[in-house]
């Protein structure tokens, strides 16, 4: 291993490799661990160096051509001092290949957790497909900052999605970032940090009782009966899309008219009075054998896949605003209840809302429901004075 000094003269000139070596090294006699490796085609700056537990290693500087001796000669003398410092430069190159891109750490790591703890992993893998992976997915995770959050963001907003999808989005990059730091997939900050949620609009949709019946006589026509019957029980019961489609048949007692959901929402079960009108929609459903869903789909022992393409057929053949969405007939179901006098209380029962807080969007329907109730005096006046005016004129 022979010592020289490593010059541009000696780079552009070497000595010719002897036959049958394969390649010369040269280790520099001025700067520690600085090495010019000589091939017969090319020549190649290294860096050797010992860790902190005294193994030899080393790190590839560049191609003479690529890099000039000086500029090799200048990295060298950075990363020995590095190494003086207590560094390891090839350790945190390792660490740094080592990050997985967003689209790798998405499918490998966050989806596999997200189908094994989130009852909503289907809302979760559709946005990081159609959404978070294309715009993210080429990058290391380290190499995501906050002005790529925020541009992605921008993109959604202008893209004309609702403020409550743009703020699924960013709470599902928040949970993905702060899991990689959780797992020690590396060790930045989260860049979705410090970035505020959007104002959500409510947009609450009742349907009219000439609405309601449009939507019957649809149901009654639609093909698929099984997304007819799912769609009906949505209209009797107010439960959720997801609840009605992943029901059981073990989940019903008929006997006391309760549909319990093992995991609803808010993370506990909750039990479910069945109706008349539900009870009859059950009772219309065909049990197939080897499948244990209420509603199911077309595959064996599975349930309905989702409900986008019946519920616009029904929409269309009903006459009803495009805009209507299957969960407002949740809230419908909730203004019936209101204003055939049901208290909030009742009615959060009903949909399974822990706090009265969420069931308070339907107080201006109770107070029309009290205020028609407080007529019934003024009513009662009139009708007084109309039967002693009968009797003053026979």
């Amino acid at each position: 291993m022979p010592k020289a000094t490593i010059t541009r003269t000696l780079a552009k000139a070497p000595p010719e490799v002897p036959t049958g070596t394969g390649k010369v090294r040269y280790f520099d006699d001025r700067t520690t661990g600085f090495i010019m490796e000589v091939r017969s085609s090319v020549i190649t700056f290294y860096f050797r160096y010992s860790d902190d537990r005294r193994r030899a290693k080393e790190i590839k500087l560049g191609r003479y051509g690529d890099v000039t001796v000086d500029q090799a000669r200048k990295r060298a003398e950075q990363l020995k001092a590095e190494v003086s410092l207590g560094g390891d430069p090839n350790a945190e190159r390792a660490r740094r290949l080592s990050i997985p891109t967003f689209a790798a750490f998405v499918k490998d790591r966050y989806l596999p957790y997200a189908h094994d703890h989130l009852k909503w992993y289907p809302s979760v893998e559709s946005a990081c497909r159609l959404r978070l992976v294309p715009a993210l997915g080429s990058k290391a995770l380290d190499e995501i900052g906050q002005a790529d959050i925020i541009a992605l963001i921008s993109n959604l907003r202008a893209s004309k999605l609702s403020g409550a999808t743009v703020n699924r989005s960013l709470a599902i990059l928040r949970r993905i970032f702060n899991l990689a730091r959780k797992w020690q997939v590396y060790e930045g900050s989260n860049p979705t940090q410090h970035i505020p949620m959007a104002r959500e609009q409510h947009r609450t949709k009742f349907l009219s009782v000439t609405e309601l019946k449009a939507l019957f006589r649809a149901l009654d026509k639609e093909e698929d009966r099984s997304a007819a019957g799912c769609i009906a029980l949505l209209v009797f019961t107010g439960a959720r899309r997801g609840e009605a489609l992943n029901a059981r048949w073990s989940d019903i007692d008929l006997e006391k008219r309760i549909w319990t959901v093992p995991l609803s929402k808010n993370g506990h079960p909750r039990h479910i009075p069945l109706s008349n009108e539900a009870l009859r929609v059950l009772a219309s459903m065909t049990r197939l054998p080897g499948n244990p869903f209420v509603f199911p789909g077309k595959a064996d022992g599975r349930p309905l896949e989702g409900l986008r393409g019946p519920w616009a057929r029904v929409k269309k053949a009903a006459g009803l605003d495009d805009g209507v969405r299957l969960h407002d007939l949740r809230h419908t179901f909730a203004s019936v209840l209101v204003n055939h006098g049901r208290s909030l209380y009742e009615v959060g029962q009903i949909l399974g809302h822990r706090q009265l807080s969420t069931t308070t969007r339907y107080a201006h329907l109770q107070q029309e429901s009290l205020l028609d109730a407080a007529n019934t005096m003024r009513l009662a006046i009139e009708a007084g004075r109309s039967a002693e005016g009968a009797r003053h004129h026979p």
